[in-house]
């Protein structure tokens, strides 16, 4: 079996885990043991292949939430602001002009991206066939949540359903999901049999929800731009087409959130799905200020996501935490680090797994290039200015120093 002793001089493992002087002992791609202390360190590295990785701190790798890793095909087609309607044209045409080719480089540009940002896992939205031969042999952790819908039309719900009834071969870093992709463009007979597939297969779901006043305004009272394209409204709120569907419970991964109302944060809450926030995206189109306190003083568990290149500068993860830090300042730093790490992992039916350095995760770790004297310090400087990575280690192998992608992904 093989086993490695990754060495430093701290280590988080996570929000709430400090260790001075220790190392992570990893066998088969797992963290087995967390060593503490010199003398232990020392002992265990007889029986393991010990690498110093220098001057570093030690923490878990970022779980990008959302990402639509093939709309980097449509990166500088599409316009900024608070004009929803008009992105959605240009993301429309945009995409028609794009061939699978397209849509395959932009997978694999934005994997070795997320890589190279320190992302180890991420949930990205797949609406083509282009991301298994995009992503290659790449060491990315990818649940490919396999997008659905048919715009409240019965004539193509059986074609929508009949793309996710079919199970994706499994790989060694690539899982499945699914995404009926909102309220507004799912029809209630699609929502559910979209629940049974994800039941039977036990797989996450992550649905686009109450992202914008328009797709609030036509579900509740067929009213708004969107009525001239959708016809009539369902005359209910989003959650409700979730909730009867059988999908309000984990995992489950609500995107975007921005207009919740009264009792839902609650709601969300008890079930146990995961409330995902993009800052980067919600600053692209100008909207008005995520309500933050309202879901965590309802306890609902939050996590960050990327979105996409269409609708936002980067899929860097360290990114979106400056950029919420920026706009709710008072957040301990602690809250914030859980929403890139443990909170992704809860999104994705993965907590233990991922967003955690504790024994039995995925040995995904990231090595920043900072000395902090305790947890505290560590977040602060983590979700505040950043630090530079000096390697990224996805099942114990090495994938990424220097700020580049290393060669075929193993260890140096």
């Amino acid at each position: 079996m093989r086993r490695l002793l990754l060495r430093a001089p701290c280590l988080l493992v996570d929000s709430r885990t400090w260790v001075d002087d220790g190392a992570l002992l990893v066998e088969a791609g797992r963290v087995a043991r967390i060593v503490r202390g010199p003398a232990a360190v020392r002992r265990a590295s007889r029986s393991a292949r010990s690498v110093d990785c220098g001057d570093v701190l030690l923490a878990p790798g970022w779980v990008n939430a959302h990402a639509h890793l093939e709309l980097g095909a449509l990166a500088g087609r599409t316009p900024r602001g608070g004009d929803f309607g008009a992105w959605v044209r240009a993301v429309l045409q945009a995409r028609a002009a794009c061939t699978s080719a397209d849509f395959e480089r932009a997978v694999a540009l934005g994997a070795r991206a997320s890589l190279e940002a320190g992302v180890s896992a991420v949930a990205d939205i797949c609406s083509t066939t282009g991301f298994v031969r995009g992503l290659g042999r790449t060491p990315l952790r990818h649940w490919a949540l396999r997008e659905v819908l048919d715009a409240h039309n019965p004539s193509r719900t059986a074609g929508a359903l009949a793309l996710v009834r079919r199970a994706l071969r499994p790989s060694a870093r690539r899982a499945e999901g699914l995404s009926p992709h909102a309220p507004f463009t799912v029809s209630p007979e699609l929502f559910s049999a979209a629940a049974a597939v994800a039941r039977r297969r036990k797989l996450p779901v992550a649905v686009h929800w109450s992202e914008t006043d328009a797709e609030v305004a036509w579900l509740e009272r067929g009213a708004g731009p969107l009525a001239a394209l959708l016809g009539p409204s369902p005359r209910r709120r989003g959650l409700e087409f979730i909730e009867r569907a059988g999908l309000l419970r984990a995992p489950l991964a609500l995107i975007h959130g921005n207009h919740p109302a009264r009792g839902e944060p609650q709601r969300i809450a008890s079930s146990g799905a995961v409330v995902v926030h993009c800052p980067g995206s919600h600053a692209w189109f100008e909207r008005a200020p995520f309500p933050w306190r309202r879901y965590l003083d309802a306890g609902v568990r939050l996590a960050l996501g990327t979105d996409s290149l269409a609708s936002s500068e980067s899929l860097d993860l360290g990114r979106e935490l400056r950029l919420a830090r920026a706009a709710a300042p008072w957040l301990e730093p602690r809250v914030l680090f859980e929403m890139a790490t443990e909170g992704g992992a809860l999104a994705l039916g993965q907590r233990g797994r991922l967003g955690t350095l504790a024994p039995g995760a995925h040995a995904d770790v990231l090595a920043h290039a900072l000395r902090a004297p305790n947890a505290r310090a560590a977040l602060e400087h983590l979700t505040g200015v950043g630090a530079r990575l000096a390697s990224v280690w996805i099942a114990g192998r090495c994938v990424v120093r220097g700020g580049a992608l290393a060669h075929s992904g193993e260890a140096r």
